[in-house]
């Protein structure tokens, strides 16, 4: 059979690839970043709207780098990445608005009936 793997390193027979690990420990602590300033900012700060938007923020960071490096996005082209980030950024506005015009139609109509 021939060989299709053209690489500058050939493996003799029963060797054993060394793991590439470095990348698995730089998104490991990214991650574990991002995690601990989500929880600076959870448990040091009071509730507030403000606490909550920064917890959004990073978790949706968060996110978005795991879909980059597990799910290989961030090596597609760029139109297929627009494609997946542009409905999500509009979904996330969709709920935003939700939310906005619930809490808003809530207290009207808690105050109404009082």
């Amino acid at each position: 059979m021939a060989s299709h793997a053209t690489t500058e390193h050939t493996l003799a027979q029963g060797e054993i690839a060394k793991p590439n690990t470095a990348w698995i420990w730089r998104v490991f602590g990214v991650l574990v970043g991002i995690t601990a300033v989500e929880f600076v900012f959870v448990f040091l700060m009071h509730p507030s709207t403000l606490r909550n938007s920064i917890f959004i923020v990073l978790t949706i960071m968060k996110a978005f780098f795991i879909v980059g490096e597990f799910m290989h996005l961030k090596h597609e082209t760029k139109g297929l990445i627009w494609t997946i980030l542009v409905p999500v950024a509009l979904l996330v506005w969709l709920l935003v608005a939700l939310i906005t015009e619930g809490s808003f139609i809530g207290e009207v109509l808690q105050n109404m009936f009082k």
